[in-house]
């Protein structure tokens, strides 16, 4: 009986360790920081990402995603723009992240709880309208029953280029 509790404990610690090693693993790619567009409106900013892949976007993010990847890979990408005290993974904020995403979600619609939320988020990020970013944050956060890390702002361009130096290899 201790045997088995033993070995059930093992696997889900190893099982956690994986899941969270496969979520950290983003801040493990190579990216290049080059110019800064502003939106249209000139009130938003996007740094312009060049990223060698470790894999096509295809496998990153799969057709067949999931709800809660969904929720992570978009609580992931927006800890790149937002002031938070505690900030857990990291996904560079990409178009061609945006546009898959958008993709997926498009064709999962009925089977995503908050599709709808996760339209309007990335809908507007497509735009390279990040002026709410935080509470599209905290939206994700609150359906990820977050308690800790709430964002608190968004970051200005000088504090986003550091937070994205100190989570990826910058080349």
């Amino acid at each position: 009986m201790k045997k088995t509790i033993l070995i059930a404990i093992t696997v889900c610690i190893l099982g956690g360790a994986a899941g969270f090693y496969g979520y950290k693993a983003y801040t493990k790619s190579s990216v290049t920081t080059t110019n800064v567009e502003a939106n249209s409106d000139g009130t938003s900013t996007l740094l312009k990402i060049k990223e060698v892949r470790k894999q096509p976007i295809e496998d990153e993010f799969p057709i067949d995603m999931v709800e809660e990847d969904i929720q992570n890979a978009l609580h992931g990408m927006s800890h790149q723009k937002v002031k938070a005290k505690d900030k857990w993974g990291f996904i560079p904020l990409t178009d061609d992240r945006i546009n898959r995403l958008l993709d997926i979600v498009t064709k999962n619609k009925a089977a995503y709880k908050h599709s709808d939320t996760y339209l309007a988020i990335l809908t507007r990020w497509q735009a390279h309208d990040f002026s709410k970013i935080d509470k599209d944050h905290n939206a994700i956060w609150k359906l990820q029953k977050g308690t800790i890390g709430k964002a608190k702002g968004i970051l200005s361009l000088e504090e986003e280029k550091e937070f994205i130096q100190e989570n990826v290899k910058v080349e």
